[in-house]
C-alpha cells in the first residue's frame, strides 16, 4: 500500500518557478500560478536556466517531464521520498524486476540518494546498478533510467508535498489502501466549485488520512494530531465520499448568507471519522445541512463518528441520515459553536436509515428537538447519551419509525429508558412504581402514553424485557404485572403481553405466545385482576385541605398496596373521608372539591406451552398496547417466572 503526503503550507513554502533562473539538479518548484487541483511538485533532473519570458504550459500527469527552456523538470508530488520518508520509499531491490512507472522515486539500497525513474521500462533482476550519485546522474537498469535527485538528507518532512486532497487521490496517484499524511498545518480552501473528496477505495482496502505533526516523516503514534482543515466557501456544498479512515480534519462547509451543503456519502463502502469536526457554516438554514448516507436519495453505506463534532451556521439546519447505517460514539461534547439548531435530526425525504448513538454527549442544545418530523421509516438508538435538561423526543414520527433511548438522561442519572413510535412511547417514571418490582438503583416503572393511530391490530409495542430460563421440558409462565387509572380492568386487546422463547431444540426459529386474542374476529376479554400487588411505595400520602390536580397520585394508610388518582381537581377534606379505605380498585372517592380513584391493577400473563421451552435462554417478553389515545398506563419491567 501506498503513502502520500498532502499540506498546504509546506506546498506554498517551496520556491515558485520563475523566469531566466539559474537551476541545479535536484532542485524542487512549483508552478507559479496552477489551475486548481492541478499544484503539482517538479524536480530538476536536467539543470539549466529557465525561459527568459515565459512559463511552462505544464504537463501534469505523473511522472510527465517538462522542457523548460535549458532546464529539464519531473513531476513527484508527495512521494515519500521526496517528503524525507524513506520508511516507506521503496528501494531498489524491492522494485527490481519490475516497471516502477514514469516518475517513480526510490532510495538506493544503502538509503543514500534518491533516484526518480525518468524512463520508464522494466528494471533489472540482477545485482543493484552502480548508481552514479550526482544530481542529475542517470543509470541505465535494464530498460529503465534512473535519474539521481540527490542525497535523501536534502529531503525533509513534507517537504515536496501535495496542496490539496483531491490531487492525491487522483488516480495514478493515491490507490485504495494507500495511507495519506496531511499536515497539521494544512488548511486547504476551494472558493469557485463544490468540492467532492472521494478517497479511491475497494471492499477490501480503504484509505487513511490521518493528520499529523508536518515536522515529523514518518509520523509516529504520538505525531497524530487534530488541527488540519478543509474548506469550501460561499454556497459551494462539500461531499465526502467512498470507503475511507479520516482522522483529525475538521471540513467547514459554506459561509456567508449561504445554506451550501455538507454531504457524507460512503456509497457500499464504511467511512470513518475520528477526532474530526463537520461544520455547515453558511448562515442561511438548510432542512439538510449535513447528510449522511445521501447517495441519490439512498445508500447502503457505513458511517462511524468517533469523537467528532458538528457545528452549524443557522438554527433552521439539520442532519439526515438516509439508507444505510450511521453511528456516532464517544463523544464527550458533540455540537461545536453557539448556533443551536431547533432540530438536530430531520427525516430522510427519501428511504429510512438506521442511526445509532452511544455515548455522546448532546447536552449543549438545551431544549432543542432532537428530531423533527420523521416521514419515512426509520430506527434510532441512543445508548448512555446525555442530553439538555428539557430536550424534546420528537415531532411527529412516521409509521414503522422506531426512536430508543436506553441510559440516557440530562443530568446524572443514567436510568432513562424510552422508546417512540408512531403508535406511541414509553418513558421511565418513579412513581408509581410496584413494591418488589424493577429497579436499576432506584425503583422504577415503564409510563406508556399512545396516540390516536395506535389499535389492536398496530399496536404500540414497548421495548422488551428479558429473563434467563434454564427450565426446559415443562410450562413457564410469564407474568408481567401493570396498573391503570380507569373504572375497569383492561381487556386483552387493550393491553396484553407477548413471549418469545426457545421452543425447539432441533432449530434456533423461536416461538412465540401472546395473551391477545386468537384472531381479529375473536371477542375480547378482561384481563386477569392483580389484587396482591403494591403500587403505593413511592406515592405521597394523602393530606388534609390541600388543593389536588388531575393526575396527581396519592396512598392512604387506611388501604395499604392501592394508589389513588386524582380525576377531578380541588380541595381536599379537612379529615380522610371513610370511602378510602373501603375503596376497591377502580372505585372513586367524593373528598371535598376533588375525587380520586383507585387504580386497577392487573396481570400480564402468558404460559409457554405446545411447545413448551426446549432450550435454556432468554425469554423475551413485550407488553404491547392497541388501545387508543391511552395514557396514565404503568407496566413493572420486571418478569416473574413461574
Amino acid at each position: 500500500m501506498g503513502v502520500w503526503y498532502v499540506d498546504s503550507v509546506s506546498y506554498a513554502a517551496i520556491t515558485a518557478w520563475a523566469t531566466g533562473a539559474t537551476i541545479a539538479a535536484g532542485a524542487l518548484r512549483r508552478p507559479s500560478a496552477p489551475s486548481l487541483n492541478n499544484e503539482r511538485v517538479v524536480v530538476c533532473i536536467v539543470a539549466g536556466t529557465t525561459h527568459a519570458t515565459t512559463e511552462p504550459t505544464w504537463t501534469t500527469t505523473k511522472g510527465a517531464k517538462n522542457t523548460d527552456n535549458t532546464v529539464t523538470w519531473q513531476e513527484c508530488t508527495g512521494q515519500p521520498g521526496v517528503c524525507g520518508d524513506l520508511t516507506n520509499c521503496p528501494n531498489w531491490t524491492s522494485i527490481k524486476n519490475t516497471n516502477p512507472g514514469l516518475g517513480k522515486v526510490i532510495q538506493n539500497n544503502a538509503g543514500t540518494f534518491l533516484f526518480i525513474c525518468s524512463t520508464a521500462g522494466t528494471a533489472g533482476n540482477g545485482s543493484e546498478p552502480s548508481w552514479g550519485t550526482t544530481a542529475g546522474n542517470t543509470t541505465a537498469d535494464n530498460a529503465a533510467t534512473w535519474t539521481c535527485i540527490g542525497a535523501v538528507a536534502n529531503f525533509t518532512a513534507f517537504k515536496a508535498a501535495h496542496a490539496r486532497l483531491v490531487p492525491a487521490f487522483t488516480a495514478n496517484w493515491g490507490a485504495a489502501g494507500d495511507t495519506f499524511y496531511v499536515g497539521d498545518d494544512h488548511a486547504e480552501t476551494q472558493s469557485t466549485s463544490q468540492l467532492t473528496l472521494g478517497p479511491p477505495s475497494s471492499a477490501t482496502s480503504q484509505c487513511q488520512i490521518l493528520c499529523c505533526d508536518h515536522t515529523k516523516s514518518p509520523p509516529a503514534a504520538a505525531d497524530l494530531k487534530t488541527t488540519a482543515t478543509v474548506t469550501t466557501t460561499g454556497n459551494n456544498n462539500f461531499t465526502i465520499q467512498n470507503g475511507s479512515y479520516w482522522y483529525g480534519i475538521t471540513f467547514q462547509c459554506g459561509s456567508g448568507a449561504n445554506a451550501a451543503l455538507m454531504s457524507i456519502t460512503p456509497n457500499t463502502f464504511t467511512m470513518i471519522f475520528d477526532s474530526c469536526s463537520i461544520q455547515k457554516l453558511g448562515t442561511s438554514a438548510s432542512t439538510i445541512a449535513i447528510s449522511f448516507n445521501n447517495n441519490g436519495g439512498s445508500s447502503s453505506g457505513h458511517i462511524k463518528l468517533r469523537n467528532t463534532t458538528v457545528k452549524f451556521g443557522a438554527t433552521g439546519d439539520a442532519i439526515r441520515c438516509f439508507g444505510g447505517r450511521t453511528e456516532w460514539i464517544d463523544t464527550p461534547s458533540a455540537i461545536a459553536g453557539a448556533t443551536l439548531p431547533t432540530n438536530i435530526f430531520a427525516a430522510a425525504t427519501t428511504g429510512g436509515g438506521v442511526l445509532r448513538c452511544e455515548g455522546v454527549d448532546f447536552s449543549a442544545l438545551g431544549s432543542a428537538t432532537i428530531f423533527g418530523t420523521l416521514s419515512t421509516a426509520a430506527n434510532y438508538t441512543f445508548i448512555g447519551c446525555k442530553f439538555g435538561s428539557s430536550f424534546v423526543v420528537a415531532g411527529a414520527l412516521g409509521s414503522g419509525t422506531v426512536v430508543d433511548f436506553i441510559n440516557c438522561d440530562s443530568g446524572s442519572a443514567y436510568n432513562s429508558h424510552s422508546r417512540n413510535t408512531q403508535e406511541g412511547a414509553h418513558t421511565i417514571a418513579i412513581n408509581p412504581v410496584r413494591t418488589g418490582g424493577a429497579s436499576d438503583g432506584t425503583a422504577i416503572s415503564w409510563s406508556i402514553t399512545t396516540r390516536t393511530n395506535a389499535s389492536p391490530v398496530f399496536p404500540f409495542f414497548c421495548m422488551p424485557i428479558m429473563i434467563w430460563n434454564a427450565v426446559t421440558g415443562t410450562n413457564r409462565t410469564v407474568t408481567v404485572a401493570g396498573i391503570w387509572n380507569a373504572a375497569a380492568l383492561p381487556n386483552n386487546d387493550d393491553i396484553w403481553l407477548e413471549a418469545e422463547y426457545f421452543g425447539s431444540s432441533s432449530t434456533p426459529i423461536t416461538s412465540r405466545k401472546t395473551q391477545t386474542k386468537a384472531t381479529v374476529l375473536s371477542s375480547n376479554a378482561a384481563l386477569p385482576a392483580d389484587s396482591t400487588s403494591a403500587w403505593d411505595s413511592a406515592a405521597t400520602a394523602r393530606a388534609n385541605t390541600t388543593a389536588y390536580s388531575v393526575g396527581n397520585i396519592i396512598k392512604l394508610a387506611s388501604n395499604p398496596g392501592r394508589i389513588f388518582f386524582c380525576t377531578t381537581a380541588g380541595t381536599s377534606a379537612g379529615s380522610e373521608p371513610g370511602g378510602y379505605s373501603s375503596a376497591v380498585d377502580g372505585g372513586s372517592v367524593t373528598d371535598s372539591g376533588a375525587v380520586f380513584r383507585a387504580g386497577v391493577r392487573f396481570s400480564l400473563t402468558v404460559t409457554l406451552s405446545s411447545p413448551q421451552p426446549q432450550k435454556a435462554g432468554y425469554i423475551k417478553a413485550y407488553v404491547m398496547v392497541g388501545k387508543a389515545s391511552a395514557s396514565s398506563i404503568w407496566i413493572d419491567p420486571l418478569i416473574t417466572l413461574g
